[in-house]
């Protein structure tokens, strides 16, 4: 299988897939338990779902929604002082950079090649 781009078409499905999984478990979370950011942790637990199946598909743009998923973790983090957490989706964020760059390269000479 090779990395391909995200069409418009499942772009825009796989957005409302995050903002309606983010709005319902947020929810869950805000009136059943006493997490101090409800929806901010749905949100990205949401997000991080649709992202894992886009790197399934080798979609290339999944690297893009890690690199903003982790980018909030590592600010959320700091926010609950869990500060060796943060740190450790500062080390997701890298790798997540460094997934894209790659994955762009490899998607890149396959076009060449094709």
């Amino acid at each position: 299988m090779h990395v391909t781009l995200t069409g418009t078409r499942l772009g825009v499905v796989l957005g409302l897939i995050a903002l309606v999984g983010s709005a319902v478990l947020g929810t869950v979370l805000h009136r059943e338990t006493d997490a101090a950011l409800p929806y901010m942790d749905a949100a990205l637990s949401s997000t991080s779902l649709v992202a894992q199946w886009m790197m399934t598909r080798k979609l290339l743009e999944n690297w893009l929604v890690w690199i903003a998923v982790d980018v909030l973790y590592v600010g959320m983090f700091v926010f609950k002082g869990l500060y060796l957490t943060a740190g450790l989706y500062a080390v997701f964020l890298a790798l997540a950079v460094r997934g894209y760059i790659d994955w762009r390269r490899s998607m890149r000479a396959g076009l060449a090649a094709a």
